[in-house]
């Protein structure tokens, strides 16, 4: 669930970029939540009171905490939400490279600009969490740290699997179904009785085999191939 929360003194400006809001990613086929604020204050006090949000629409002139201050209040948090603003003075859109603004959005809110700006955060932080996703995986030497994202496909290798790593090949000790339930469910698959593969890394697929980026060919089984097709496009598409 993408968390969002929009921030703005002006409650016709509020309850329309909510509600655009949601309209734009629910059509991009993004599950999200969306929370509604009238007061940096009370935003502020939320996120230190441990609410996580994943992207901040924030007004840059408001009453009390303004939408500049608040991004500055949260820029030493560890996993800080990404910030974009959104007002009617373009002369302060300079001031939210200061905070690592993503976009700088004018009012009255342009759709196309709020939707390329929205689904380009919703990548970054799904880009972010895949990277932040580290599995801790038995091997002969003892256990390795990696990123799920980090592995193009895996097979078997007698009762253990042989992972395709950006370094090279490892072999860890589990069997494939068992490393298949520790991956991210919409981004791995089955294309082949023996092979787990990284959807991420697919660049061309038909109706026998898949081209990896890096030119790496995979085999893909008859009755697999439409569960393959269709989670490839999800994930596109997300």
């Amino acid at each position: 669930m993408y968390q969002i929360a929009v921030c703005d003194d002006e409650q016709e400006d509020l309850s329309q970029a909510v509600a655009l809001t949601r309209e734009l990613l629910e059509q991009a086929g993004v599950a999200c939540s969306v929370a509604a604020y009238e007061a940096g204050d009370a935003l502020l006090a939320d996120i230190r009171d441990g609410r996580r949000f994943d992207l901040l629409l924030l007004d840059v002139l408001m009453e009390g905490l303004d939408g500049l201050a608040l991004a500055g209040a949260l820029k030493d948090l560890e996993d800080r939400p990404d910030v974009v603003f959104v007002s009617s003075s373009r002369d302060m859109a300079l001031m939210g490279y200061y905070v690592d603004a993503k976009r700088y959005l004018a009012k009255p809110l342009d759709r196309s600009e709020l939707q390329e700006a929205l689904l380009y955060c919703h990548q970054e932080a799904r880009s972010r969490r895949e990277r932040r996703q580290q599995l801790l995986l038995p091997t002969e030497s003892g256990e390795i740290r990696l990123p799920a994202a980090d592995i193009r496909y895996a097979e078997p290798f007698g009762r253990h699997s042989l992972l395709a790593l950006p370094h090279g090949r490892e072999v860890v000790r589990l069997p494939l179904s068992q490393l298949a339930d520790l991956l991210p469910q919409q981004q791995f698959i089955l294309c082949h009785r023996t092979v787990l593969v990284n959807l991420a890394y697919v660049q061309r697929l038909d109706v026998r085999e898949l081209e990896l980026t890096t030119g790496e060919v995979l085999p893909v089984s008859r009755y697999r191939l439409p569960q393959v097709r269709k989670k490839l496009l999800d994930l596109l598409n997300s």
